[in-house]
């Protein structure tokens, strides 16, 4: 492996060991009771099929743990395999409901009725019909109660979307039962209502189908439904595991099935909104080829017939190393719209995703919506997309270096990397230079100072101005010690005030009594070898032609 491959395998795991399950809906947020029992729920927003009697076991009663008249909602009929007998709660605004609990007329101790199973549908805006509840094992009846006293909460997995919710008592036989109720989740913020796409494809014996999705299936599209893309669950890491956990899949697509075209997902929201993100969770397994999408598109519109603007690009950066799944987040820069297209393209045979989720807040103020214009009129410098593949628009915004996803900053933050470690071997080289140099250049403690060990020659108080003497040197001794040496004058006695006359003597010896000869030029010493050291002393004169020399 070399250095930018290690570097490179080292900034994805710690990036990819960081990031969230950015879209998932967080359950431990969304499981408080909504208020039937605690009144939140008003008495108006109850409805029933039918009752026994409407004073004492009215729609009204129907409050769990709670005994009032007759202690429950009793149906007028009984209940049975095709039962039709149902009761109503109405939420007024779309929330995420992720249990449900009954319970059966005790009525201080007179009640004998409960349902020992029961169903649900639901009803949203964009459906506008009722939907059968079906949990992830395709089951539509849920248990109920075994007494009239005990309450029994179950799970919804998968939780659902509605605005409306009702019960119906179920039974396989024939028999008189009384419900009440309770339902646990939160309201709906993302503001989804619907989200059109094609239906996914099969591979070999995995089938990669959005099997949760309750809206129309027209042929191999889906329609003004709701599924596994806003269900709030994750899929397994490896998608063959999703084929023994029904609903908890991922939907894919096939390339070769789509003619090198882009899956497209419209998504509807109740109202105009402003968004700032979107993020997809999609899976990466390049050696079963699954990959990210190289490419996506977000496109924005009011009304839902045009999408005029700009798109918003984003480039995915290709990993072939880790087969992890990843959550994919776009900026969206605050662009406005009731209608969001995402068109995703294809790097390798097969596109998996399992959760999409946007980052928005509703607008106020004047939208109009964009006219449907006529074909004859349309032009590619309107930015019109076609539905089933690429647009024609010149001027498309990258998203490569404003965006936030996982391929946004990994390129910089290597790039920044290398720069750094070059910088540090640039330093390090450049101290080992410096210390080498150092070692190896001798120190000033052992070079000896040539100017230092040589002065010219000092005769005492001669006036001899000779240039004969002048190219002589006496060597200098140079201390060793940093300690002052004794006065001379303890030793010596001072020299004569008056110099000598002319006539001068130099000693080559101790002591030497012979005439001055001034035609006489002592050799000069050899430049290998200095004079030997010796003490600067002066000289003493004992007569006016003879002196003792140092």
């Amino acid at each position: 492996m070399t250095l930018e491959t290690g570097i490179y395998a080292f900034v994805l795991v710690t990036l990819a060991a960081s990031l969230p399950h950015v879209g998932a809906v967080d359950y431990s947020q969304c499981i408080a009771p909504l208020g039937m029992e605690s009144g939140l729920i008003k008495d108006q927003d109850i409805s029933v099929s039918s009752t026994f009697d409407h004073k004492y076991v009215g729609a009204r009663h129907a409050r769990i743990r709670t005994e009032n008249e007759g202690g429950a909602w009793c149906p007028q009929s009984q209940a049975d395999p095709d039962t039709k007998e149902w009761i109503e709660i109405d939420l007024h605004s779309v929330h995420l409901i992720t249990a449900t609990e009954t319970q059966g007329r005790f009525g201080n101790g007179q009640g004998v009725e409960y349902s020992e199973a029961y169903k649900l549908e639901y009803y949203r805006p964009r459906l506008n019909k009722w939907i059968r509840y079906r949990a992830e094992t395709n089951e539509d009846v849920l248990k109920g109660n075994i007494n009239t006293y005990l309450e029994s909460k179950t799970v919804l997995s998968p939780p659902i979307l509605v605005s409306k919710l009702r019960f119906l008592p179920f039974s396989l036989h024939k028999r008189t039962v009384c419900m009440r109720v309770e339902v646990y989740g939160c309201k709906w913020s993302d503001g989804i209502v619907s989200y059109s796409m094609p239906q996914g494809d099969k591979r070999g014996s995995w089938e990669f189908y959005d099997s949760s999705y309750d809206g129309h299936w027209d042929g191999e599209k889906l329609k003004y439904g709701l599924g596994q893309l806003t269900d709030g669950q994750i899929a397994p890491d490896d998608f063959k595991l999703s084929f023994h956990e029904p609903g908890q899949g991922w939907v894919g697509w096939r390339n070769d099935t789509r003619d090198n075209k882009p899956v497209e997902i419209i998504f509807e929201f109740d109202k105009i909104r402003e968004f700032t993100a979107v993020n997809i969770y999609t899976n990466n397994q390049f050696t079963k080829e699954v990959q990210v999408f190289n490419e996506s598109k977000v496109f924005f519109s009011i009304g839902g017939k045009r999408y005029k603007g700009e798109p918003i690009t984003y480039d995915s950066f290709e990993d072939k190393i880790m087969e992890t799944p990843r959550n994919v987040s776009i900026k969206l820069h605050h662009r406005v719209g009731r209608f969001v297209k995402l068109q995703l393209y294809f790097s390798s045979r097969w596109i998996l995703i399992s959760e999409v989720s946007f980052e928005s807040s509703q607008v106020t103020g004047n939208f109009s919506e964009e006219d449907d214009l006529p074909e004859a009129s349309k032009a590619p410098s309107d930015n019109i997309v076609d539905l089933n593949g690429r647009d024609n628009t010149k001027n498309v915004i990258s998203a490569v270096n404003n965006q936030s996803g996982f391929g946004q900053y990994l390129g910089i933050m290597v790039g920044l990397f290398m720069v750094l470690v070059v910088f540090l071997v640039a330093v390090v080289s450049y101290v080992l230079y410096q210390h080498r140099r150092y070692k190896s250049s001798p120190r000033p403690s052992q070079v000896p100072d040539k100017t230092a060990l040589y002065r010219p020659p000092s005769l005492g108080h001669l006036t001899n101005t000779s240039s004969d003497y002048a190219d002589y040197a006496e060597p200098v001794q140079r201390s060793q010690t940093s300690r002052t040496p004794p006065d001379r004058q303890l030793f010596f006695p001072k020299p004569p005030l008056a110099p000598p006359p002319s006539e001068q003597h130099y000693a080559a010896t101790d002591v030497c009594k012979s005439e001055y000869k001034p035609q006489f030029t002592p050799p000069p010493p050899p430049l290998s070898t200095p004079p030997p050291v010796r003490l600067l002393r002066q000289p003493r004169y004992v007569s006016e032609r003879t002196y003792i020399g140092p």
